[in-house]
């Protein structure tokens, strides 16, 4: 994958790889899993994975910031799965604790493979053809 990850400052970074991983949420009965491609990346990071739209659109999750929950349908009923708030707390704590690193941007300028390829002469003399008899311009 050559597309860039950019975050909320406008800082980029390429993902080394991509992997694609059954991913399950919710507890028996009320659980649901759903194969999800994640990008992986060399950044420090409080959190171990980040679901992104796809992801949650799939398994058509409603998403609750307030009460930190992820709700979603399961051939049984409504599943839920929700966060652990020593574990939520730490997480908030080490992002805001992180230093701002400078790291230079890594993505390949896609121009750079097709320099080979342009051709900076014509390969055969050129004919100007005017487009109207008596009138060049």
């Amino acid at each position: 994958m050559t597309t860039a990850l950019t975050g909320f400052t406008g800082y980029s970074i390429s993902p080394l790889r991509t992997t694609v991983l059954p991913t399950t949420l919710g507890e028996e009965p009320r659980m649901k899993t759903v194969m999800t491609t994640f990008m992986v990346v060399d950044l420090p990071s409080a959190y171990n994975v980040i679901l992104g739209r796809s992801t949650l659109n799939m398994i058509q999750a409603v998403v609750s910031t307030y009460h930190k929950t992820i709700k979603f349908p399961t051939s049984v009923r409504i599943g839920e799965a929700w966060s652990d708030p020593r574990e939520l707390r730490q997480c908030y704590l080490t992002t805001v604790a992180l230093p701002p690193k400078p790291r230079p941007t890594t993505v390949p300028d896609p121009r750079e493979a097709l320099v080979p390829q342009m051709m900076l002469e014509p390969p055969e003399s050129l004919i100007e053809v005017p487009l109207k008899q008596g009138k060049p311009d």
